[in-house]
């Protein structure tokens, strides 16, 4: 899985290669150096809330085969990220919630 959160080679990115957010919290910024920055981490990226409510989740890689649903969806992995990330949206409206990603 990568930081655009996509179905598989092919699939259109949803959050491609933002980076860190500029007001990201000082705890993240610290965890992203300690992690090695930049020169270690790739597919850093961001994505709110309000963007993933917006997601096709039905719409599929360049087979036609997978969908986002069936590789991130609430049945898998992902589930419990986007249930923490829906039940804070509904707390503090889902613009204000955001899932900071990246991997090494």
């Amino acid at each position: 899985m990568n930081g655009m959160i996509e179905c598989r080679p092919g699939a259109r990115p949803l959050a491609d290669h933002r980076g860190l957010p500029e007001d990201v919290s000082d705890e993240v910024r610290a965890a992203f150096t300690a992690y090695g920055g930049p020169e270690d981490a790739h597919g850093t990226t961001w994505i709110t809330w309000a963007e993933l409510i917006d997601t096709d989740w039905d719409e599929t890689d360049g087979s036609g085969r997978q969908s986002r649903r069936a590789v991130a969806g609430d049945t898998t992995h992902w589930g419990p990220v986007w249930q923490v990330m829906r039940t804070l949206g509904g707390l503090h409206g889902p613009e204000n919630v955001r899932l900071v990603v990246w991997f090494g």
